[in-house]
């Protein structure tokens, strides 16, 4: 049985290797979400309509082998579910292809109820890859342009950085702030 959980520890850590590996994303270091095709864990697709759509989209890419990812997963379920409509949170699994039971079952555990990208075209790929930690978030506009700066997570008051980055993304582009309040 050691062996066993030693062998998926290894397949998880080879198969995330070239999401994880480092390589520059714009000149600028920053994602651009502005052209893709993904699918979802629940069998849909998501792409920069989606993004479009919103705006503010928080992106947080994690793995299924990440303690601290599945740590946060509550708090980002809680967060997801008290956004406006013209603000979402999706997430990034980055080993959930071929392993689509083990993220259900994590992100159902923690409430989390969003979209999640499992996998995608090329320019999907070349937006991942250079994310080289988990986990992690970054915000983008309507555009699918990255806006602020990414927030590394496992930190205490996470819900609280990720409401002021919006709302920086949200007055860089002239609109109104947002409050998790009722």
């Amino acid at each position: 049985m050691k062996k066993q959980k030693l062998l998926s520890l290894l397949l998880a850590i080879l198969l995330t290797a070239p999401f994880l590996s480092a390589c520059s994303g714009n000149e600028d270091g920053t994602l651009n979400f502005s052209s893709f095709s993904a699918d979802t864990l629940d069998g849909g697709t998501f792409t920069q309509e989606d993004i479009a759509a919103k705006d503010v989209t928080a992106i947080n890419f994690w793995g299924t082998f990440c303690g601290p990812c599945i740590g946060e997963m509550p708090d980002l379920a809680a967060f997801e579910k008290a956004l406006p409509d013209n603000v979402q949170l999706i997430t990034i699994c980055l080993d959930a292809q071929g392993n689509e039971d083990t993220a259900k079952a994590l992100l159902a555990q923690a409430g989390f109820e969003g979209v999640t990208l499992i996998s995608g075209d090329n320019k999907f790929n070349n937006i991942c890859r250079p994310v080289t930690a988990v986990p992690i978030t970054v915000f983008v506009d309507s555009k699918g342009k990255q806006v602020g700066d990414k927030i590394l997570g496992a930190q205490p008051d996470l819900s609280k950085q990720y409401l002021k980055a919006i709302n920086e993304a949200l007055a860089k582009d002239g609109k109104a702030e947002i409050s998790l309040e009722k």
